[in-house]
């Protein structure tokens, strides 16, 4: 599974995760799990990592019963920015340059 489908993956599981929740305690009836579910799946798909996220925080911004969305891209875009500056660090330490490597750290 690439790494947009397993955004992709994950998203929906967190929205449908809530649906449930919503339907089982009665916060949500099912014409407007319905519409909720409409409105997800006009954002899909996502063409990249940074469509998701645009159309992710303007979903949740119209719709914030779905907060759990929005911290999970936060969470996914500053993994993705330490796994980058990770990728760049080993580099640097395979060609024992230390302190190029410890200043991508500091960035």
């Amino acid at each position: 599974m690439d790494d947009l489908a397993a955004l992709t993956h994950q998203l929906e599981y967190l929205f449908l995760k809530k649906l449930i929740a919503g339907l089982k305690d009665k916060s949500l009836d099912a014409l407007t799990a319905k519409e909720y579910a409409n409105a997800f799946l006009r954002i899909e798909p996502f063409e990249s990592a940074e469509d998701a996220y645009i159309k992710i925080m303007d979903f949740v911004a119209k719709n914030v019963l779905f907060n759990e969305l929005k911290a999970q891209m936060n969470t996914y875009q500053s993994e993705k920015n330490d796994l980058a500056k990770i990728n760049k660090m080993r580099a640097y330490i395979k060609q024992r340059d230390i302190d190029s490597a410890l200043k991508v750290a500091k960035e």
